[in-house]
């Protein structure tokens, strides 16, 4: 059976390497978004060849295989290799072979390995949000128009206002304005909670991680807003993002910022993860214009079929 370890720094950035490879979008192959759910998934990683297999533990629904990256295009054998792992595994712990949060190219091989055995199933809640980098740097045009007003009302009534990336020196700083914000913060449901206690963690660990972080904060030094994420190939994603929601156009200030100032040169996209079937959540992430959803799939191998 495969040798599963638990998910910690050192596993995270093993993962790293494995999800540079990757050539889809979708925000579970992402070493924040890994380490930020670990304890909620009961998440652990096996390696293969130069294959990563994580497993997680899906509340109410049961254990799961995610679909293995880490190697190059091409890399059949590795592939195949890493998925009779996984077969192997399943068998010998006597749990049904399912797949969770698959992207469609994973759909593709499954369904290419196993016919009409791989029942697909592709999951609203969970699927990702995908914006063009440069709406999110400067509101553009009509469809906007909301947001940009927003951020200018932000930017007039906080002149003076900048973006600071986390560093060492500033870790302190923006660990005790999101300390803050979980105080306040109104946390109705179990998941709103947990994400809140793991987003704190995650920005502990953000820069040995390899991360990116930053804050805006007032003239006065008032710091209103964070985000969390990283570059993966030509995507900026965005794990963690709080605003003060008394502030006006903080929301659209962070957004704005960290677009800006976290992508690279050939950074063309912004994954803002998916909104985990909330409503309020969903409204907002629908109202800065996405491109596309990523669908993410739940496969199941059916063993009589």
């Amino acid at each position: 059976m495969l040798a599963f370890e638990p998910v910690t720094v050192q596993t995270a950035l093993r993962l790293g390497a494995c999800f540079a490879a990757q050539p889809f979008r979708a925000c579970d192959y992402t070493v924040g978004a890994v380490f930020q759910w670990r304890a909620y998934f009961s998440s652990a990683v096996a390696f293969v060849g130069p294959m990563a297999i994580l497993r997680a533990d899906y509340p109410g629904e049961g254990r799961f295989y995610m679909f293995p990256v880490g190697a190059p295009a091409g890399d059949a054998a590795s592939l195949d290799a890493a998925l009779t792992a996984i077969e192997a595994d399943a068998a010998g712990r006597r749990v049904p072979l399912q797949y969770c949060a698959v992207p469609e190219e994973g759909v593709a091989a499954l369904t290419a390995r196993y016919g009409g055995r791989a029942v697909c199933a592709p999951h609203r809640d969970w699927a990702d949000y995908l914006y063009n980098l440069s709406d999110l740097q400067t509101f553009p045009g009509k469809p906007f128009h909301g947001k940009r007003s927003h951020l200018n009302r932000f930017l007039r009534e906080n002149p003076g206002s900048r973006y600071v990336p986390v560093t060492a020196e500033t870790l302190p700083r923006a660990q005790a304005f999101l300390a803050e914000y979980a105080r306040h913060a109104g946390m109705d449901k179990p998941i709103e909670r947990e994400e809140m206690f793991r987003s704190l963690e995650l920005l502990d660990c953000a820069l040995p991680l390899g991360l990116r972080a930053g804050f805006v904060e007032t003239a006065d030094g008032a710091i209103v807003a964070l985000a969390i994420g990283e570059v993966i190939g030509d995507t900026l994603y965005v794990h963690v993002e709080k605003a003060v929601l008394d502030v006006p156009g903080a929301y659209q200030a962070i957004v704005s910022a960290f677009a800006v100032n976290e992508a690279e040169p050939d950074t063309r996209y912004c994954n803002r993860e998916d909104d985990s079937g909330e409503e309020g959540l969903r409204r907002s992430k629908e109202s800065y214009q996405p491109i596309r959803l990523i669908d993410k799939y739940w496969v199941t191998i059916d063993p009589n079929a």
